[in-house]
């Protein structure tokens, strides 16, 4: 099934808001048959909806419509909507019912405008929204649909999750699509396409291999389309069996996970526990680690070490060591990581000190300079790395990635 993502907002295409609504329904919709052809941004305006509406539908058999629900005067979506696909307003009592037990639940009282929530197209199949007061639609024309749905992304994914993934599961064609994740470190892009060429070449022509590359890692997606499942099966299975005879030790997961899910797996399949001792990432690494569920289970605790007298006084770095070597140093942070390791009383730690910028940088070590410190299980490595320099919040992002991946290969190394 083919189908169209368009986002409404004037705050996407100022940069105010970021989408992650269509990432969220593609990943969702995928895996059940839906082959999402494109994703259209557009403002606030209704001449710019119809258009863009009605291009979608032209070519695809399904469009999904996020935003523009709300009760204030630019959210226009609904009405737009209604005149498209030749409705009338209309008051729906299961939404007024569903909201009022909404506010209930919050101890607060509806207004006039949030009553206006309640007013739907009488051309349409209301979907309850049980997590907010604008509920989501159904349009259908020509052996087409429509879906409208909140650009809020919380009552988004809860719509998708309740309405449309079952929707889909039901009516999606009878083509079948299975992805097949590696993460590869060790090769540039184009060298792991020189390396990969003869093996693409030989994919049968239901497999197709992309390459998404990130600093030191490659994701590879093989992604199988066809209407035979038992076949499109075993030639996903017997690619992959391929590719991992071909990379072998450069794979450092086996399924799309993010750094630090792969680190807490790895800490959870030899029952080890980590903490951190951080300085120029504040506290991100931590942060990484604990937007993973379940991540209480191995993750103890952090020091954010940011001036001196705490690296010295809280985990115990030599202040002779710091005066000697500089506090971006590989010295201090196998220093720091060993100091919290004790301290937390946790088999592994990550430390950092570096220089994020924009200024405090030398010719010796120049912004985008930081020290790792990684300790486990009694051993210590460290390293001292310059990327190129970019924003302040670039350079910590890559600091904090660069310090899971270099725990990663520490540990199964």
């Amino acid at each position: 099934m083919k189908c169209e993502i368009i986002v409404i907002g004037d705050e996407l295409l100022i940069g105010q808001v970021t989408d992650t609504n269509s990432g969220y329904i593609a990943r969702r919709l995928n895996p059940v048959g839906v082959d999402i052809m494109r994703v259209t941004a557009i403002r606030d305006l209704e001449d710019e909806i119809i258009s863009a509406v009605e291009e979608a539908m032209s070519r695809a058999d399904a469009v999904i419509v996020t935003g523009g629900l709300g009760p204030t005067n630019d959210d226009i979506t609904k009405t737009t909507l209604c005149k498209i696909f030749g409705g009338k307003m209309i008051f729906s009592q299961s939404t007024q019912d569903n909201n009022d037990a909404l506010f209930a639940r919050m101890g607060k009282e509806m207004n006039s405008l949030t009553r206006s929530q309640a007013m739907v197209p009488d051309c349409c199949k209301v979907l309850p929204n049980v997590v907010g007061t604008a509920p989501g639609m159904i349009f259908k024309r020509e052996g087409k649909m429509l879906i409208s749905l909140p650009g809020v992304p919380y009552e988004m994914q809860k719509l998708i999750e309740d309405s449309i993934l079952p929707l889909f599961e039901r009516c999606a064609t009878t083509d079948k699509i299975f992805h097949s994740t590696r993460i590869v470190e060790g090769f540039t892009e184009s060298n792991l396409a020189l390396y990969l060429a003869d093996y693409e070449a030989s994919l049968p022509s239901t497999i197709k291999l992309a390459y998404l590359p990130k600093p030191r890692l490659i994701r590879l997606r093989l992604t199988a389309r066809g209407n035979d499942s038992e076949a499109l099966y075993c030639d996903m299975y017997q690619a992959t069996l391929k590719l991992d005879e071909l990379l072998k030790d450069n794979i450092i997961s086996y399924e799309d996970l993010t750094l630090q899910e792969i680190l807490l797996r790895l800490l959870q399949e030899r029952n080890l526990t980590i903490s951190t001792a951080e300085s120029c990432t504040g506290g991100g690494v931590a942060s990484k680690l604990t937007s993973v569920s379940g991540a209480s289970a191995n993750f103890m605790g952090s020091v954010v070490a940011y001036d001196n007298s705490i690296k010295i006084n809280t985990i115990g770095v030599s202040e002779e060591v710091i005066k000697e070597y500089g506090v971006v140093s590989t010295q201090v942070v196998e220093q720091m990581a060993k100091g919290v390791a004790e301290k937390m009383k946790t088999d592994c730690a990550i430390a950092t000190s570096g220089i994020a910028g924009p200024s405090g940088g030398s010719k010796q070590k120049p912004v985008g300079t930081i020290a790792i410190g990684l300790y486990c299980c009694g051993e210590t490595r460290s390293c001292l790395v310059t990327i190129p320099a970019t924003s302040r919040d670039r350079n910590v992002e890559r600091f904090v990635d660069l310090a899971l991946f270099n725990m990663i290969k520490f540990i199964k190394g």
